[in-house]
């Protein structure tokens, strides 16, 4: 599986120690330029590779500065450069631009399932990475979604 990851997704991985996990299971792991800029004083592992965009890649993201930040723009573009199976992303604005632009799009939740799912994660483990992502670390999720997905890892109503 090819990925790209977006900014608040590594943010979020690492203060929930969960960064390092995805190189159990994800073999292509990648993240663009304006990504490692906005990270300050987070570090990127190093089976995260940096990739610049093509030319006409970063002449779309220079044009279409606006209501997205730079880091996401430039993960979408190279999703679709590199033909990555998902953008990472948690943005529903982002989000939605990457839809439009028939991206598969996962957040970092969906990547905590996805680790679950793989084994790499219990149960348990997942969703006490999420309750502190929500509860701790200012990570949004709509209440409805939340107990959705309590019910789906735990079975708990």
């Amino acid at each position: 599986m090819k990925i790209v990851l977006n900014t608040s997704p590594i943010i979020f991985l690492s203060k929930v120690d969960s960064l390092n996990l995805l190189a159990d299971c994800i073999h292509d792991i990648y993240a663009p330029a304006a990504v490692i800029n906005e990270l300050h004083e987070y570090t990127l592992p190093a089976f995260i590779k940096v990739r610049t965009l093509s030319a006409t890649g970063a002449a779309y993201v220079q044009g279409a500065l606006g209501r997205l930040h730079q880091g996401e723009l430039e993960a979408i573009i190279l999703a679709q450069e590199i033909a990555a199976d998902y953008v990472v992303l948690d943005d529903l604005l982002a989000r939605r631009k990457a839809r439009r632009l028939a991206l598969d799009v996962i957040g970092t939740v969906g990547l905590l399932l996805f680790l679950e799912k793989r084994k790499v994660l219990s149960t348990e483990q997942t969703w006490q990475k999420i309750r502190q992502l929500t509860e701790q670390h200012s990570m949004y999720l709509a209440p409805q979604l939340l107990q959705q997905i309590k019910i789906k890892l735990l079975g708990i109503h």
